[in-house]
């Protein structure tokens, strides 16, 4: 229920002559005769007939009191969660997140991104990461985890508790209080071992949601933000990258694998102008 059906870019070829290039057969093996063609003038003044005709906006523009409305729902979704807004993707501070997991938390949280595409390639460290950078999310029967139109920045597993997919038709999104009908149930628990995931193209990118997500009881969420995502896909990455460099380095070229991911993970950045003096005699 996070797939994407209004951002879909249409491209329209408009053919003004068909000719039968020589060896290649003939328009009539395509089913392309100049009696189902329509033929243009050339000018490109039918396709501007044809687009002008036809052409409409996907979205209308939000009045300001629905776009309050929305700000304010928001804010109220991530009480429970650290507010990272205020914050710089650049700037983001992956540590202040982490919080200690008990194995059993772990294996809640590793059964659902083992089961979601964007986890199939990460490392064991990206992994251990993730399960740090997890944000646990208590929450209320009828607390509205999402929002449909609102903005979304994380994505959301849930380790117990029942939790409703509404969308709202597009002919009642103009209602303030339309929560929508229905289409999907997300239910998670411990002892069944069933962990489901909503809200993972948050983690690529800042888009309106699709659906509405609310709780149909009290449970716990974990939740991820996007930034901490791609923080530790980034630091994995680096940290690769340094690895090779350091095992090309005379003095470091007996070393284990494991102490040179833990010589890699000492590496700071440290940035330099033309001119900035690297060492002092």
């Amino acid at each position: 229920y996070e797939m994407r059906t209004d951002d879909i870019t249409m491209i329209c070829i408009f053919i003004d002559d068909v000719a039968s290039p020589q060896g290649q057969g003939s328009t009539k093996d395509l089913g392309l005769t100049p009696s189902n063609l329509s033929v243009g003038s050339g000018d490109g003044a039918d396709d501007d007939d044809l687009i002008s005709n036809t052409a409409r906006p996907v979205r209308s523009t939000m009045t300001a009191e629905k776009s309050r409305a929305i700000m304010l729902a928001k804010m109220s979704m991530l009480r429970s969660v650290r507010d990272v807004a205020q914050f710089e993707e650049e700037d983001f501070d992956l540590e202040s997140l982490f919080t200690e997991k008990t194995a059993e938390e772990k294996e809640s949280i590793d059964e659902a991104i083992r089961a979601s595409v964007m986890f199939q390639n990460i490392t064991d460290d990206q992994r251990e990461l993730i399960y740090k950078a997890m944000e646990p999310m208590p929450v209320k029967e009828g607390q509205m985890i999402i929002k449909q139109g609102t903005v979304g920045d994380r994505f959301y597993i849930v380790d117990e508790g029942r939790f409703e997919v509404r969308i709202v038709p597009e002919n009642q999104k103009a209602e303030e209080d339309a929560v929508g009908n229905c289409v999907h149930v997300y239910e998670g628990s411990r002892e069944n071992h069933s962990h489901p995931s909503f809200g993972e193209l948050a983690l690529m990118y800042s888009a309106p949601r699709a659906a509405s997500i609310i709780a149909q009881s009290d449970g716990l969420l974990w939740a991820l933000h996007r930034y901490a995502f791609n923080k530790v896909i980034a630091e994995q990455s680096s940290r690769m990258e340094a690895e090779k460099v350091l095992k090309k380095i005379d003095l470091f070229k007996t070393l284990s694998s494991d102490s040179l991911k833990k010589l890699s993970s000492s590496l700071c950045e440290a940035k330099f102008s033309r001119g900035d003096v690297i060492i002092n005699e």
